[in-house]
Order: structure tokens, then C-alpha cells, then sequence
């Protein structure tokens, strides 16, 4: 309860309320642990509380060393994964969904799996989704996050259908964003719904930067504008989503059609699709320099994903010599996927100076999130290092 209290306070801003608040609850699970050591169900808690103090936001740092806690993702991940396997056929088994909720907020939060596991957790969650409106989203998420939108979009289709239970409108969000993807432009019904019936203010200014984008690639250029009128006066600025979807309305530039479709396609993971909408134009076809950032960004992130390392590494590295002092996220991503490529290739060193890099950077869009990955990739290298020591 205290746990969930402080989420309730992030929402509205009161940081050093919350913390205190992880604070008593860290204090608390850890008497819990010391006097009933067996009880599994500590680590569904510790687990939990490790991940939020590992994410913490740089600028807070102080606050979880002045509170005297410790934790990082990769631990809280690990007792999670370790706490649902255990619990599999004892009476606590009823908490496995509950789990693997938080574990799939971790996976599709931070880089903290490989394309195995995702898919392992995917098929878990998969298995809870006829009855769960939320292992539903939580199996879409893995999906999406694998790059396999088609089958995401087959898991969520028609909300309505499944949500008598309880209005988990952020469906209609999630299944608007897999159909963007993929170019299906009615994708604009499942935005309006989530703006008509949510009731809260995150990522209503990011559905309607959705809409905004649905009318230009229409070519409905004053369609775009309209709703990006709406996108600056509805909802909160709070998550980055909603940041950058105000940052963008208040350019008051439509944007180029092309890198918005090859983002999107990528994003659903149709790289093919995606490459071949830059495929043979120059650099200097595109005029804007956040434009020309772009470009070699998604190149880097297309040829990634085909496996074309050398390109990838060539394209990334571009992004970040011109890029650096941007307040764009090209250079400081390219920078995260790096420490990302050579952490699996097994180069720590040259990782950790990219994951280094990326966090020296700023301020940038997406900083939090892009920040929070980075710092998770220098904790799992130092977590394998102290392994390996041992």
C-alpha cells in the first residue's frame, strides 16, 4: 500500500514525499526479509523496489543515497525471474501474472533482456491473456518490443471485447500505435478513443501528435496543424512522450513525410520497408539539420536490426560527431545502442564508454529513459565484472 501510495505521488509531482514514502517501504520489506527470511514473497517486493531505486532519475540520485538504498534493475530483475520460477506449484503460485506484469515493464522499459527471454516471458504472459485484459497488454508490449507488430495487433484487437471487466483504455493507445506502424491509417479511431474515455492526462498529448502524424502522411497539412493545436493545450507534459509530442507542437513545422514513415516502419519492426524509404536519397535531400541527424540514425538503427554491424557501428558513429550538442535523442541513442551492440559482443570496455558517452550527454529528448537504459548497462557490466572476480 505504501509501495502504491508513492506511485500515486510521482503522478502528482510530490518527489521527496514518494521518496520517503520507497523509503518506508524499503525499511519495512527489509525488517520482513531479516525476520521471516522464507517467505518468498519478499522478493516480489524487493524485487520491485530494486528496479524503481535503479531507475531513478540521475537528478535524484541524492535522494536514495540520503535515504540509504541500494539496487539496481539487473538485481530487482533477477529476483523477480527467480521469485516466479520458484513459486510455480506452491500456493503463492497465483502471483506468477502479477510478476511477470513487472517483468515485462522491465523488458520493454529497459534493455534488459535478449530476444530469448522476451519471447519466453511473451509466451507466459500469453498463456494468462484470455482472462487478463492486462497480460494481454503486457504480451503486446513483449510483441512489439520484438518487432513482431502483426502478431501484437492480433492479441489486441478489439478492446471492447475484452474490458468489461475493468476500462483499460490505454489498449486503445497501444493497438493505435501498432497500427501507425504498420501504415493502417484508421489507426486514428483507436487515438480519438483513448482520448474520449481516459480520464487521466498522460499521453493524451501524445495521441494527439498521432493524429497530427495520421493527417500528414494523409497530406493533410492543416489537418496536422489542427491537432497539434489540440496536442499543446490537452493533457500534461509529464513522461517523455508527452514532451516531446509538445516540443514538436510548438516547432510549428509539419516535418518531413519520409523519415516519419521509415520511423514508423522500423519501429514495427518492418526494416526492409523501412530502408528502402531512404534507400538512394543523398544527405542533402533532406535541409533541416535535426533532419540530417535523423537520417544517419535510422540508418544505424535499420542496419542493426539486418545484422549489417559495420554499417550500423559507421552510421551511429556519424550521429554522435554531429549530433553531440543536439537537443535532439539521435546522438545520445546512438550512443545507448553502442554500449547496447558491444556489451553483446562482449566488449565491455568499449561499452561502458558508450553507455558513459550517452549518459554525458544532455539535455535531450527522452533524457529519463534514455538515461535509466544506459545506467542499467553499466550496472549489468559491473554486476558480470564482480562475477567474474569472484
Amino acid at each position: 500500500m505504501i509501495i502504491q501510495q508513492a506511485f500515486v505521488k510521482v503522478k502528482m509531482r510530490e518527489y521527496v514525499s514518494a521518496a520517503t514514502d520507497v523509503r518506508k517501504a524499503y525499511k519495512l520489506i527489509d525488517r520482513n526479509t531479516s525476520l521471516y527470511p522464507s517467505f518468498p514473497l519478499n522478493q516480489k517486493l524487493t524485487g520491485l523496489l530494486h528496479v524503481i531505486i535503479g531507475s531513478v532519475p540521475r537528478e535524484y540520485h541524492w535522494l536514495v543515497e540520503l535515504a540509504g538504498m541500494e539496487g539496481t534493475v539487473n538485481e530487482g530483475t533477477t529476483e523477480l525471474k527467480n521469485l516466479f520460477k520458484s513459486i510455480s506449484s506452491t500456493p503463492y503460485g497465483c502471483y506468477r501474472p502479477e510478476i511477470l506484469f513487472y517483468l515485462s515493464n522491465v523488458y520493454t522499459t529497459f534493455h534488459a533482456a535478449g530476444d530469448l527471454e522476451l519471447m519466453e516471458t511473451m509466451l507466459m504472459a500469453q498463456s494468462y491473456s484470455t482472462t487478463s485484459p492486462l497480460m494481454r497488454y503486457s504480451t503486446a508490449s513483449l510483441l512489439m518490443k520484438l518487432g513482431k507488430n502483426d502478431d501484437a495487433i492480433l492479441v489486441m484487437d478489439n478492446p471492447s471485447s475484452y474490458m468489461s471487466a475493468y476500462p483499460f483504455y490505454f489498449m486503445y493507445y497501444k493497438l493505435g500505435m501498432a497500427k501507425l506502424r504498420k501504415m493502417d491509417l484508421s489507426a486514428k479511431e483507436d487515438f480519438e478513443m483513448y482520448i474520449k474515455h481516459f480520464k487521466g492526462q498522460n499521453y493524451i498529448k501524445s495521441a494527439w501528435q498521432k493524429i497530427a502524424w495520421i493527417e500528414k502522411l494523409k497530406g493533410n497539412v492543416n489537418g496536422y496543424f489542427s491537432a497539434m493545436q489540440h496536442c499543446k493545450t490537452a493533457g500534461t507534459a509529464f513522461i517523455d512522450e508527452d514532451k516531446e509530442a509538445l516540443n514538436e507542437a510548438n516547432a510549428n513545422e509539419a516535418g518531413n513525410s519520409i523519415l516519419l514513415r521509415s520511423r514508423l516502419l522500423f519501429d514495427g519492426g518492418y526494416y526492409d520497408r523501412a530502408q528502402n524509404e531512404l534507400a538512394g536519397l543523398p544527405i542533402d535531400s533532406f535541409p533541416r539539420y535535426r533532419d540530417q541527424l535523423e537520417v544517419t540514425y535510422r540508418l544505424a538503427r535499420i542496419s542493426q536490426k539486418l545484422e549489417q554491424k559495420d554499417r550500423a557501428i559507421d552510421f551511429y558513429q556519424k550521429t554522435i560527431k554531429n549530433g553531440s550538442s543536439s537537443r535532439s535523442y539521435f546522438a545520445a541513442n546512438s550512443a545507448l545502442m553502442l554500449g547496447i551492440m558491444f556489451e553483446d559482443y562482449g566488449e565491455n570496455e568499449r561499452a561502458k564508454d558508450y553507455y558513459t558517452q550517452c549518459l554525458a550527454m544532455g539535455p535531450h529528448e527522452y533524457q529519463n529513459s534514455i538515461d535509466q537504459k544506459a545506467q542499467a548497462g553499466l550496472d549489468r557490466i559491473r554486476e558480470k565484472e564482480e562475477q567474474e572476480g569472484e
